[in-house]
């Protein structure tokens, strides 16, 4: 296999050995443990794992529908890179489903791996045969279009916490969701969590091992802090 090309490749491979509840606890012990998205953000299938680099896009309630908003929306599009994710911030909207097949499509087209809507997701049939990383709050067949429309990206925006009311990210800050959930590790610390990460998952990986054919269990615990 050839090795990455892109620095950001090589990064996103290393996070994608990762799982969420790791590097929430590094980012917890950084002073970072707010990093966590809204609990009813799911992925559309259990096994669908996001990360990249994130590429941010607001959204907000149109009920006429601009149409200078409407064609801006092929150029958003084409701003995307490789291996980006889709992060959309949909103004807290509960109607329509704010992301479906032909953004993955187009998204896909454009270097995007993944989408993390904070909104309503449809053509969910289609996502799944594309094998197409996607989060969402809910499903809803609502058609967007005079509905909502594509306001503004790459420009911090602002989705629900976990455990705090909201989170804002900011593009470029990287991605990283499975089935527990979404972080968001802020673009300065990629690089510091992703090593400190790798060093705890070492630790876990001793640890499983010895706790499989320890005698004393509490032995094994002290010596590594886990379980």
């Amino acid at each position: 296999m050839n090795a990455p090309t892109n620095p950001m490749e090589a990064i996103v491979a290393r996070y994608r050995r990762f799982y969420t509840g790791l590097v929430y606890d590094i980012l917890d012990e950084m002073g970072y443990p707010n990093q966590a998205l809204a609990t009813d953000l799911r992925p559309i299938r259990s096994d669908m794992i996001v990360a990249g680099p994130a590429f941010t896009i607001q959204m907000i309630a149109d009920p006429v529908g601009d149409p200078e908003l409407s064609e801006k929306r092929i150029n958003l599009f084409k701003a995307m890179s490789y291996p980006c994710v889709d992060v959309r911030d949909c103004g807290f909207d509960t109607r329509v489903a704010n992301y479906g097949e032909m953004n993955a499509t187009l998204g896909r087209k454009y270097g995007s791996v993944g989408a993390i809507i904070d909104g309503g997701i449809r053509d969910t049939r289609h996502l799944l045969e594309m094998d197409f990383p996607t989060f969402g709050r809910y499903f809803s067949p609502v058609e967007a279009k005079h509905r909502v429309s594509y306001f503004r990206w790459q420009v911090p925006v602002t989705l629900r916490g976990a455990i705090t009311a909201s989170v804002t990210v900011h593009p470029g800050d990287f991605i990283l969701g499975d089935i527990d959930g979404v972080l968001v590790i802020p673009k300065a610390i990629i690089g510091d969590v992703m090593t400190k990460a790798e060093a705890l998952m070492a630790r876990e990986d001793m640890a499983r091992e010895e706790f499989k054919t320890a005698d004393d269990c509490e032995v094994v615990y002290r010596k590594y802090g886990r379980l």
